[in-house]
């Protein structure tokens, strides 16, 4: 009986996934598989610190696995985090079968409150665990000059024993070592220039390195009970809309020019005044994504006849997402998609591309 209490006291001071010893253990047996010759997929979960570093260790796990075909991703999306990582996990980390994800999220979440950032992060997580063949997991806590809140990322990683590389830490101590400013290493207050990419790369993999030899027991993962109050967005995914027909107004367009189109399926669009669109869906979250120029009109969205948000994808370029509706009853909904009636006021009329409908709860009774 006293065994027992032990053990259940252990489990509830820490938590995490059951079979692993310490942090980075799922990592060292992806490694292990791969030293023996297994392929390694590795993808890069991120913002625009990621989409520019490209991954930043590709191809250090070339060089330290020769016998194995190693594949990088960059999934880096500029200006994105968790809020839009979890409708984009499916197309963009699950579709490559990953055995090893690394994400970097902690300074495009920053303006999230806590407890939202926490069960988007833990939905990340949880979803990947979740997975027939999960991978290893690795979160990237990218720097900022006044510092991020990377205190919600490390409380789920660590709720899950997951390995975390603090570069805020590793920045501040070289810097502070070579009494180098903030500039050697950073264009900007966040984005790494070359040297801070390579700085990066470095530290990454000073953290992976005490795991290539490991030979780590096979792992059960049974995950902890969440942290999260509210329900985990598991099955969310990102519709692409190009494909409507049928509704009047509406047309094909093509994506985005320039660096944006990456991101795009082609679009959906209208500009005259009143154009509806209708769109049933089954689930209890839905959003849209949709491209961004000063040039654009603005649209009106609701959900079962509900208060319309009024959207304005015209305040600057780029791309953006707006969750019309979240935590909803389970079952059908139709969201509704209205441009503004003719009106003389500047920017309120004018053309409007949609890229994609956000999903999530598909699955939920």
């Amino acid at each position: 009986m006293g065994c027992m209490l032990a053990i259940l006291l252990l489990l509830v001071l820490r938590p995490g996934i059951a079979g692993e010893a310490e942090p980075g253990a799922d990592v060292a047996r992806v490694f292990a598989a791969a030293r023996a010759g297994a392929p390694l997929r590795y993808v890069a979960l991120g913002g625009s610190i990621t989409q520019s570093g490209a991954g930043w260790i590709g191809p250090w796990l070339r060089d330290q696995f020769p016998a194995s075909r190693v594949t990088t991703v960059n999934s880096g999306m500029s200006a994105t985090g968790s809020a839009l990582g979890i409708f984009r996990l499916e197309r963009d980390v699950i579709s490559h079968q990953p055995d090893l994800v690394a994400i970097e999220t902690c300074v495009n979440d920053d303006s999230l409150p806590d407890d939202v950032t926490v069960r988007y992060v833990e939905s990340l997580v949880v979803r990947l665990k979740r997975l027939p063949h999960p991978p290893a997991i690795i979160f990237l806590e990218a720097a900022a000059k006044q510092g991020s809140k990377l205190q919600r990322h490390r409380q789920v990683a660590r709720h899950y024993g997951l390995l975390e590389v603090d570069l805020q830490a590793a920045v501040e101590a070289e810097l502070q070592r070579t009494g180098q400013d903030w500039t050697a290493f950073f264009s900007d207050a966040v984005h790494p220039n070359e040297a801070g990419n390579r700085f990066y790369a470095r530290t990454i993999e000073r953290t992976l390195a005490p795991l290539l030899d490991q030979n780590p027991k096979a792992g059960n993962v049974v995950l902890p009970r969440p942290l999260s109050e509210k329900p985990l967005i598991l099955d969310g995914r990102m519709v692409p809309l190009f494909g409507i027909t049928g509704a009047p107004g509406w047309r094909k367009n093509a994506s985005p020019p320039f660096w944006m189109d990456a991101f795009f399926n082609g679009t959906l669009s209208a500009s005259e005044p009143g154009a509806v669109l209708e769109i049933p869906f089954r689930g209890t979250w839905a959003g849209v994504f949709y491209p961004m120029d000063k040039g654009y009109g603005t649209f009106d969205a609701s959900i079962d006849g509900g208060e319309p948000r009024r959207i304005t994808p015209n305040t600057r370029g780029g791309y953006s997402l707006d969750i019309v509706g979240r935590d909803l009853p389970a079952g059908e909904h139709v969201l509704r998609i209205t441009l503004p009636a003719l009106d003389s006021t500047p920017g309120v009329n004018g053309e409007v591309r949609l890229g994609y409908l956000l999903l999530a709860g598909e699955g939920t009774r």
